[in-house]
């Protein structure tokens, strides 16, 4: 016996015995489908499970990926004016040796002056 003789028969079945299967209507569908899909969808989201969580926390991500950008972009900034300071010469590296690492040219007698505090 073939599967299509096999549902053929069945369905002849149903029929004498008055047992016919009912369709579902599409508003039949959204009007019990929409609300357990909205329901699913809460309960996954209370549990931390889904994609909204995971959304929130990509734009959290996000956020402080843009905050750190902007930290090296301003550390870049200062590091970019020390390397022009270097570039005009003799006089920028003197100042950094001076300023920075204290050295002197020779024959200079340094003072160090402490902050008041």
């Amino acid at each position: 016996m073939t599967d299509k003789t096999f549902f053929r028969r069945h369905r002849d079945f149903q029929e004498r015995a008055g047992n016919i299967p009912r369709r579902l209507s599409p508003w039949a569908v959204w009007l019990y489908g929409l609300p357990a899909a909205v329901l699913l969808g809460g309960i996954l989201h209370l549990n931390g499970i889904g994609p909204f969580q995971t959304l929130q926390e990509t734009l959290d991500r996000e956020a402080q990926l843009g905050e750190r950008v902007q930290e090296v972009e301003a550390e870049n900034l200062v590091l970019r004016e020390q390397v022009d300071s270097l570039k005009q010469g003799e006089f920028g590296i003197e100042k950094r040796a001076r300023e920075e690492l204290g050295w002197s040219m020779p024959g200079e007698i340094v003072i160090h002056i402490p902050d008041k505090r």
